[in-house]
């Protein structure tokens, strides 16, 4: 959980401890465009089960993600979508994606 203790973070500093959680923008990234299940996500990433949760768990809490319960019946499906707050970071995800395209290039030269 990012600390509240002092109110006066730079902006881009509050940005990046978002951000630069392992998984998170990879996470928001495969959320931009359709709300996806614990194990979809998993597929795409990668990473463990215990990690993704632990990450998602943050997001929800900081409003960034939802998870949204479908009830079918006897089961409930569990899906993770951005919220209005999530949505709003993916300019700077879209940014960021251009930028690692661009240095890829350079260090590759």
């Amino acid at each position: 959980m990012i600390q509240n203790k002092n109110v006066d973070h730079c902006p881009v500093e509050l940005t990046a401890l978002i951000l630069g959680k392992k998984w998170v923008p990879t996470i928001l990234f495969n959320l931009k465009d359709s709300e996806l299940r614990l194990g979809e996500l998993q597929r795409l990433l990668g990473c463990s089960k215990k990690i993704l949760i632990e990450q998602l768990n943050l997001l929800i809490l900081h409003k960034i993600v939802e998870n949204r319960k479908v009830y079918k019946g006897n089961t409930v499906e569990s899906y993770y979508i951005l919220t209005h707050c999530g949505s709003e970071l993916l300019p700077i995800l879209m940014e960021m994606k251009s930028f690692g395209c661009k240095f890829e290039e350079n260090i590759k030269k």
